[in-house]
């Protein structure tokens, strides 16, 4: 995987999609701040031959990253005065927007100017980084897909009540009219954008799912933000709003957004700086050692741990082999899938903070003291839930999970030092002014 300015550099990427896909008169150039919010410019495509070429950039305020879902559109800002953040398109990433003929879109490294160290506050280049040292040392390919959850709501943010109502947990019910044309729709124009699915159906009362098939990881990422913004799209055009966030409405479902990885080995055995393991025990110990952590990163928001309990996050720290009520459960050997995130989260942070998790479990020979756990935690009386390793519950709010994130020292040692510092920031203005507000 190219360096960011390696890939900024070889504009023949763009040169081909162009000659491929003449239609194209736009590109969306796009990129994700701290809260999550995508952030796009439309550019036409003659701009964008130049800025491929180094003959033109784009430069954003520090409003490109740093706004509080909180304080929108009000910017917060560490610094005393006006930065400028440079965009870099990577043209690898270039996709068709499915939902948008004429229309493209490609996903960017950002730059702060002044930065000592070009992307050291980009949460992408944090990924591709990460992705690289990860791949190298286990010899393994990262697979990542996604599992997409979402409510649709009217033009007064309530809860759709067609007489085909979605009724349940992959039941047909809700899926027969005009929700089943809608989600068809959907589908087709993640097709064009070269986005496949696993399937979709029904998740919960009143919620849906579609499953995105397993891709190398930061293709994987970049698909769920265009499948994100698509679905979004579809249903704005029918007057209606995709909703991810954590709780939408006070008495609808919480909604989640799962993340599966798989370490993909040819020889299909566990390597580490070309040791063969055992087991990758470490590697999910490393991650469960750093679970506090990994919430502030995964459940980004003031409302996200309403998901904090069984059947959706989880309570208790710890794993279970096809176990829904743990924040990660074990698909098979080298397959698992991470439940601590939703729509609050910004991706490429969240599956960073992740590997480096594991990556320090892997170094520091971290014992997986927890066993696998098939059974419902909280059926279980305390001296059973201590024999499977279950002595410490998921933070029960977003502060408490920022406190683990500020103590944490050897996952914070592995990150950029500014980009957690600004993260950090960002977030606990978050939690101030959210703590202000009614749940209404």
């Amino acid at each position: 995987m190219p360096l960011p300015l390696e890939d900024y550099e070889n504009y023949q990427k763009l040169d081909s999609f162009l000659e491929e896909h003449q239609s194209v008169k736009f590109i969306r150039l796009q990129w994700l701040d701290y809260s999550n919010v995508l952030r796009t410019r439309f550019v036409p495509v003659a701009r964008c031959l130049r800025i491929a070429r180094m003959n033109d950039h784009v430069h954003l305020a520090q409003n490109s990253m740093l706004i509080p879902i909180s304080t929108a559109p009000r910017i917060f800002s560490i610094s005393d005065h006006h930065e400028t953040w440079t965009l870099y398109p990577d043209w690898s990433s270039l996709r068709l927007c499915g939902f948008h003929p004429g229309h493209a879109t490609v996903m960017s490294f950002m730059n702060q100017d002044e930065s000592v160290t070009m992307f050291d506050k980009c949460p992408r280049a944090l990924f591709a980084k990460t992705i690289r040292e990860v791949e190298a040392a286990t010899a393994c390919r990262v697979m990542i897909g996604f599992e997409i959850e979402f409510v649709l709501l009217d033009e007064s943010n309530n809860i759709i009540t067609p007489m085909d109502r979605l009724d349940g947990y992959s039941r047909t019910a809700g899926l027969r009219a005009e929700t089943l044309d809608l989600v068809e729709e959907i589908v087709d124009a993640l097709e064009k954008s070269a986005i496949s699915i696993h399937h979709f159906h029904a998740e919960a009362y009143d919620q849906l799912e579609i499953s995105l098939a397993p891709e190398p990881a930061l293709d994987a990422i970049d698909s769920l933000i265009l499948a994100q913004e698509t679905i979004r799209t579809i249903c704005v055009r029918r007057k209606l709003k995709a909703t991810m966030a954590p709780k939408a409405t006070l008495t609808g479902p919480s909604t989640g957004i799962h993340l599966h990885l798989s370490l993909d080995s040819q020889d299909r055995v566990f390597k580490y700086d070309n040791t063969t393991l055992a087991n990758p025990d470490n590697f999910l110990a490393g991650i469960l050692s750093h679970m506090g952590s990994l919430c502030a990163f995964g459940m980004a928001n003031y409302d996200g741990y309403i998901r904090a309990v069984s059947d959706c996050a989880g309570k208790w720290i710890g794993w279970g082999t096809d176990n829904r009520d743990m924040p990660v459960r074990k698909i098979s050997n080298l397959h698992w899938e991470f439940r601590t995130m939703n729509g609050t989260a910004n991706p490429y942070l969240f599956a960073s903070a992740l590997l480096l998790a594991a990556r320090d479990g892997i170094e520091r020979d971290i014992e997986l003291k927890w066993k696998d756990c098939k059974l419902f935690p909280d059926s279980l009386n305390a001296d059973t839930r201590l024999s499977y390793g279950l002595d410490k519950n998921m933070p029960g709010s977003f502060e408490e999970a920022l406190s683990c994130l500020k103590s944490d020292t050897p996952l914070g040692g592995k990150m950029p030092k500014e980009l957690l510092k600004w993260f950090i920031s960002v977030k606990e203005k978050e939690v101030e002014e959210f703590a202000k507000m009614s749940d209404e």
